[in-house]
């Protein structure tokens, strides 16, 4: 029987993909409760905060919009902007719920990863390295 394979551990883009998701999740919740917005407009906003680092895709940004409406932490709406329909996402109040057990949980660990992180690679690696 062959032996399965997992991802290379060792590869920095493991790690990356395993935090954008994270980090995009937690994003999107904060940039709607900031204000409504479409899925193309939140991907930018997470793009700007995160100054390129995280670059959601629409085949990352969308499906997680659409498990979201599913499981009613967001809702849209249609609006027509420029001519064209757009589904307009708001923050339902499950979706604030769902955005302070992130915060909570993202607060306690920061502090550790940053130690952590430090600590391996000899304070070489600052906290907004690339």
């Amino acid at each position: 029987m062959p032996t399965q394979t997992i991802a290379d551990m060792t590869e920095p883009h493991y790690w990356e993909m395993l935090v954008k998701k994270s980090v995009s999740r937690y994003l999107l919740l904060d940039m709607l409760a900031r204000r409504p917005m479409y899925g193309y407009e939140v991907a930018k906003e997470i793009e700007t905060c995160c100054e390129g680092w995280c670059k959601p895709t629409p085949g990352m940004i969308y499906p997680t919009i659409k498990d979201m409406v599913a499981d009613r932490y967001i809702e849209c709406t249609e609006d027509t902007i420029g001519g064209r329909v757009r589904k307009i996402c708001h923050l339902t109040d499950r979706g604030r719920e769902a955005l302070l057990a992130a915060a909570e949980v993202w607060g306690s660990v920061l502090p550790y990863l940053t130690e952590s992180v430090r600590d391996v690679t000899g304070g070489t690696i600052s906290e907004s390295s690339d």
